[in-house]
């Protein structure tokens, strides 16, 4: 049986945000801007295998200027598995960079704000807890979710990410909540599951239906399940 929740985090990507329409769409569009035309489809591809391939250069030492080159890297990757790239590549990344800062672009989970709003009633803390950049600050902003969460941890703001312990210590530590009483949701297995239970957390995978459970039994693919499995404090 799980123990009692005193509160709870909640990855971004993947989890409570999607891209809208897709990755693919958003790359067509504004690779179109720029006079560069590939199929949505293809990109979407294209992408993922970019996404999966390239890793992080651990020896940049700032946070945010490592999220900034790993990016640049994947959308490099992106456009090469279709075609060269383009001698404006700078403007078009930069393009790309700010369209997905952008609340429009990303598609909130239907479920999400009936769970925040339970939680409140609870009085149960909430949290974000992602290896996203500062961008999703202006994305959260722009669906009105900055001020719901109780504190946002951004692995490019704290220097250490999923699923890397550091990062769970550091949330555990400023909500002033032993680990065991804290509750991680996320659709990552190894970043979100593993690590917050290597940090010692509860932690439930969030898999849309048609996904892989990867073996884990305690996943769900609607938030609102949360409200029946756990105890809030």
């Amino acid at each position: 049986m799980s123990k009692l929740v005193e509160a709870i985090s909640f990855d971004a990507a993947g989890t409570l945000l999607f891209p809208k329409p897709s990755v693919g769409a958003i790359y067509q569009e504004v690779l179109a801007a720029h006079e560069l035309l590939l199929d949505s489809s293809h990109l979407e591809q294209a992408f993922h295998a970019s996404f999966k391939k390239i890793k992080k250069n651990r020896s940049i030492a700032n946070p945010e200027g490592r999220e900034r080159a790993y990016w640049k890297t994947v959308v490099a990757e992106s456009i090469q598995r279709l075609t060269s790239l383009p001698d404006n590549f700078e403007t078009v990344f930069e393009a790309l960079w700010q369209e997905f800062a952008k609340g429009s672009r990303w598609r909130l989970n239907e479920s999400a704000c009936d769970l925040f709003d339970f939680l409140d009633r609870q009085g149960t803390p909430f949290v974000l807890l992602t290896n996203w950049d500062v961008r999703v600050r202006s994305v959260l902003h722009d669906h009105g979710l900055h001020d719901r969460f109780s504190h946002i941890f951004s692995s490019s703001e704290i220097g250490s990410e999923k699923p890397d312990r550091g990062i769970f210590d550091y949330a555990a530590n400023s909500l002033s909540i032993k680990p065991g009483h804290i509750l991680h949701v996320g659709d990552h297995y190894k970043q979100d599951v593993l690590g917050a239970r290597n940090a010692g957390w509860q932690a439930v995978r969030f898999a849309l239906e048609n996904e892989s459970t990867e073996g884990d039994d305690n996943t769900v693919s609607h938030l609102g399940e949360l409200c029946d499995r756990f105890d809030f404090a």
